[in-house]
């Protein structure tokens, strides 16, 4: 075997550069936040390059403070593992904050971020509601409804109506609720079991997770067998706010508040002062002849008198002034807790107005010219021109060609609007 001695020339033989050397931590990008709530919001990342060694772990960090980190944050979440794009739910979040969050991602050589995002969680809003519709008042029941307008900041966990026989009814405060499926959008509903001649207080309502919205309160009477369905009339309250007193916004017998001087649906009835609500304050009501001797007729029709015949021109012989007197007055025709206004207050209601039927009807009671129904033959007179409101003294307010008269001679068979003040 022979030997290299001298001059012999050896080759340097190269190692391979180890697997670890070109190995790097991943590059990514931090995606926009978006679907911000008041307590959560969607983020995300994008891994780009993985470093050349397979990432473990990729998720999203947050934290009310710039740059956070896997260690230092307010929360955090771990959306597996691999390349490309991830999705990250931060949830736990506080209302009206400010947060930083940064994408992640870890190989085998570190932790790497993406670029920081900032976010503002958003106020928290319940469901935004309306109280539509009162209708079909039986005794006992009625149809009512409510509209969910906006949802909120959340998804409505439930919604339906409350009522009570006292104001402001709640979810947590109530005499009756019934809820029903759906979110956004109208819904109706039928209430059962009512007291009869009884005042309801009524609100829609619907609930998320931010709390429960309610909307506009309605009141109702409930009819009893006494009183005939069509005379039922819904309260709702108006306030004039320089005499401080309410009202109820319509005549009664009216189905709403005039939108329009001449809306006829806002005209309603036509009381012959003193009467009770028995059918004949009905526009279309039978007329008889024959005066009642009592204070109850114990009939629906209107009874005519003769003016030349009878002194005073009244539907009963003899005459009761005490009619109609206070909230406890016999016949008064208001619902519970309402009674016929004096001429005082109509006084005083019509010095806040310009003094003449455009006035009367843009001043808050937005009264219109229903007209009024003759004793003498049961026709009815200066409807669309004639405003006629009986008072508790069988006076009345009187707007006609554009005078206007307080306290107002009137006869007690002529059949008048009416419009309630609470007491």
């Amino acid at each position: 075997m022979l030997l290299c001695m001298v001059n012999c020339e050896t080759e340097e033989i190269e190692k391979e550069p180890e697997v670890e050397d070109t190995l790097k931590v991943a590059t990514l990008n931090t995606l926009d936040v978006s679907n911000v709530t008041h307590n959560s919001a969607i983020g995300g990342g994008n891994i780009t390059d993985d470093g050349g060694g397979n990432i473990t772990s990729r998720g999203t960090v947050w934290s009310t403070s710039p740059n956070p980190t896997t260690e230092n944050n307010l929360g955090s979440t771990n959306n597996g593992t691999g390349d490309g794009y991830f999705t990250s739910y931060i949830e736990g979040l506080s209302s009206e904050t400010t947060y930083y969050a940064r994408a992640y991602a870890i190989n085998s050589q570190g932790t790497s971020y993406g670029n920081e995002t900032e976010f503002t969680t958003v106020i928290p809003i319940p469901p935004a509601v309306n109280t539509t519709i009162i209708r079909d008042i039986t005794d006992g029941t009625a149809i009512v409804g409510g509209n969910v307008t906006n949802q909120g900041t959340s998804d409505i966990t439930d919604r339906g109506m409350v009522w009570s026989t006292s104001p402001n009814p709640t979810i947590l405060d109530n005499e009756g609720q019934v809820n029903v499926d759906g979110t956004i959008g109208p819904f109706t509903i039928k209430l059962e079991n009512l007291l009869s001649h009884t005042i309801y207080h009524i609100r829609a309502y619907a609930t998320n997770d931010n709390g429960t919205g309610y909307g506009e309160e309605k009141s109702f009477i409930s009819a009893n067998m006494y009183w005939k369905r069509d005379t039922i009339t819904e309260v709702v309250d108006v306030i004039n706010p320089t005499t401080g007193k309410i009202w109820m916004d319509r005549n009664l017998g009216a189905s709403r508040a005039a939108t329009s001087i001449n809306d006829e649906e806002a005209y309603g009835d036509l009381y012959q002062w003193g009467r009770e609500a028995d059918g004949h304050q009905k526009r279309t009501s039978a007329a008889s002849s024959g005066l009642s001797t009592s204070d109850t007729p114990g009939h629906s029709d209107f009874i005519l008198v003769w003016e030349d015949d009878h002194n005073p021109v009244d539907w009963r012989s003899p005459s009761n002034d005490n009619l109609w007197q206070g909230v406890n007055g016999i016949n008064n025709p208001c619902p519970v807790g309402y009674r016929l206004p004096t001429d005082a207050e109509y006084s005083d209601e019509g010095s806040t107005w310009i003094q003449d039927s455009v006035g009367a009807f843009q001043s808050p009671l937005k009264l219109t010219p229903a007209g009024y129904r003759w004793t003498q033959d049961g026709t009815i007179k200066s409807e669309g021109s004639g405003f006629y409101y009986w008072s508790t003294s069988a006076w009345d307010l009187v707007i006609e060609n554009y005078e206007v008269l307080f306290g107002a001679w009137a006869d007690n068979s002529d059949g008048r609007s009416v419009r309630c003040i609470k007491d």
